[in-house]
């Protein structure tokens, strides 16, 4: 059997144990581990020795092994699979940052569109959605120079829309924070 027959069994087997986790999750693990793999068929070959692919996945256990330690991993928090941990905590270290990102865009884009909805209140005629140039650009503003020949699109809907998305990006985004902070340590 040649090395890519040999490495595709071995990731197909792998799938197949993997199959408790959702789809996107096991097709991360694919990758992860099929990464690992190549990693140290390079090494082997960067060194000059022989590729033997079934010493290499012997490394790497048995796919049903391999697959019940990521579910584990995955679905109730055990450590990840021995080997695995460095990519644990990049993992975390990147979860960290987007649930920090999301939060503060997330937030600022809900915030941003509330003070638009009730701008709108206060100052009618200097806050609006305006189309320009005869339609081909659109423009959410707040001054007393309107741009020539603009009209304005949304009118006194804008304070109900603004408001409503709003809050809906709000909920979203507290939505996704949660689930994001599933995967912080």
């Amino acid at each position: 059997m040649n090395i890519r027959t040999e490495l595709h069994n071995y990731l197909s087997s792998l799938n197949k144990y993997l199959a408790r986790l959702h789809h996107d999750d096991a097709a991360e693990v694919i990758k992860e581990i099929e990464s690992h793999i190549l990693d140290a068929v390079e090494a082997r070959e960067a060194n000059g020795e022989t590729v033997d692919m079934k010493h290499i996945l012997a490394g790497f256990g048995s796919a049903r092994d391999l697959a019940s330690q990521y579910v584990d991993h995955v679905l109730q928090g055990a450590p990840p699979p021995k080997g695995f941990k460095a990519i644990q905590s990049i993992t975390r270290g990147v979860t960290k940052g987007l649930w920090y990102s999301m939060a503060f865009f997330g937030y600022f884009m809900a915030g941003a569109l509330a003070l638009v909805g009730l701008a709108k209140l206060l100052f009618p005629n200097q806050v609006g959605l305006w189309s320009a140039a005869q339609g081909q650009s659109v423009v959410i503003t707040f001054t007393d120079a309107r741009f020539p020949m603009s009209q304005e699109v949304l009118g006194w809907w804008l304070v109900p829309l603004a408001l409503l998305a709003s809050g809906l990006v709000f909920i979203l985004t507290r939505k996704v924070l949660k689930a994001l902070r599933h995967g912080m340590p």
